[in-house]
């Protein structure tokens, strides 16, 4: 039955979007203009990270590109959507999008993955095991972007497609952390809002979920004693404790140390908090790489390593993620904070596997590699 089903799903795709198709064919007759770019990204409300970032490059040197963007907010009807598609030199998704995957591109069109993650970490798309090979979802992709060399032949097999059109260019959101102005703006931000941030070093928890999707997501309250991990790091700290969005159950403070451990898990931005930490500690949550970038010291804390991996997966052994110490017993944790270092040779080596084309440049490549070379 499973073979049946995977021979038929390619064909349930097309189906589900039969019309939309029909539609998109329709309004190839139009001309496609050859610096048109169409961003489409409806995961999230507002346009953000690289589909932004490249947009506000674009902009900010007055290249002579037409940008259009289309999100979940201001999604036309079909047959609005597919002509703006038809008539686009460039689509450019950050993340899963059904609805291009069927489609045939047009003779010199490109249907480009700017990818919200980064790195690679947990396996996603054609990596997982119980991913449906047959399925069209990511392959008609002309190219895909990656932080870091290394990654071409990872991302090639996470989407299906040859390594040949994955670039390394870099990760375009990431300009942003070399920004010095809006780097004192947040760091100011913060310290207006925490005051007792100031003089203090600073602890960033910040764990993926537990759970298969947000309708089940959890983090385990045994892995983390608040009180006695405090206690352990010293009044010359303040523990930030930022959840995964998908975790609804809010860490129980006590009163007395709302001014030292603060719950940030409602902010929105992680990597704005990442300006204003001295160590991060995280488990498998792809934060590291945005936190390599930005130059801070790390401590991985994988309670449930073993079960987590038999389940999830990564891409390497997770040793070789090791970008600081990892501990498996919290109390070893608080140890490990205070002699983690941001000048760690394993962080060193890291940055150089992982994002070593994330040095504030990566939007100028991807316009120059993506959309000027053509």
């Amino acid at each position: 039955m499973s073979k049946i089903r995977s021979f038929v799903y390619p064909y349930l795709q097309r189906i589900r979007y039969v019309k939309f198709i029909s539609l998109f064919e329709r309004a190839k007759r139009y001309p496609m203009g050859e610096r048109k770019i169409l961003m489409f990204s409806t995961s999230k409300g507002a346009l953000g990270g690289n589909l932004l970032a490249v947009k506000h490059y674009i902009a900010k040197n007055h290249l002579p590109f037409e940008v259009e963007v289309i999100t979940s907010l201001n999604r036309p009807d079909n047959k609005t959507l597919a002509r703006k598609m038809a008539q686009s030199k460039f689509i450019l998704v950050d993340d899963y999008e059904p609805i291009v995957y069927p489609l045939k591109l047009r003779e010199g069109q490109h249907l480009v993955q700017v990818w919200h993650a980064m790195g690679a970490f947990k396996r996603f798309g054609y990596a997982r095991k119980s991913a449906e090979k047959c399925s069209l979802t990511h392959k008609n992709y002309t190219e895909a972007i990656v932080s870091s060399p290394e990654l071409r032949e990872i991302y090639a097999e996470s989407f299906g497609i040859d390594e040949e059109r994955v670039k390394p260019v870099g990760t375009p959101r990431t300009d942003l952390f070399f920004d010095e102005m809006y780097i004192r703006s947040v760091q100011q931000k913060w310290y207006s809002k925490y005051p007792v941030l100031k003089g203090k070093k600073v602890c960033l928890f910040a764990p993926t979920f537990r759970g298969e999707n947000v309708n089940d997501a959890y983090y385990p309250e045994r892995f983390l004693d608040i009180v006695k991990l405090y206690e352990e790091l010293g009044r010359e700290w303040v523990l930030m404790i930022k959840l995964h969005p998908f975790v609804k159950h809010k860490p129980a403070i006590p009163d007395y140390l709302e001014k030292y451990v603060i719950d940030v898990s409602d902010e929105r931005e992680i990597n704005d908090i990442l300006f204003i930490t001295d160590v991060l500690v995280t488990d498998y949550s792809s934060v590291i790489f945005e936190n390599a970038v930005i130059g801070n010291a790390a401590v991985m804390y994988a309670p449930d390593l073993e079960e987590y991996n038999s389940s999830r997966g990564f891409y390497f052994d997770y040793n070789d993620y090791a970008c600081g110490d990892i501990i498996t017993e919290q109390h070893e944790l608080a140890a490990a904070v205070k002699r983690a270092s941001a000048d760690d040779a394993r962080m060193k080596q890291f940055r150089e596997r992982f994002v070593s084309l994330c040095d504030g440049n990566s939007s100028q490549r991807f316009v120059e590699t993506i959309l000027e070379d053509k």
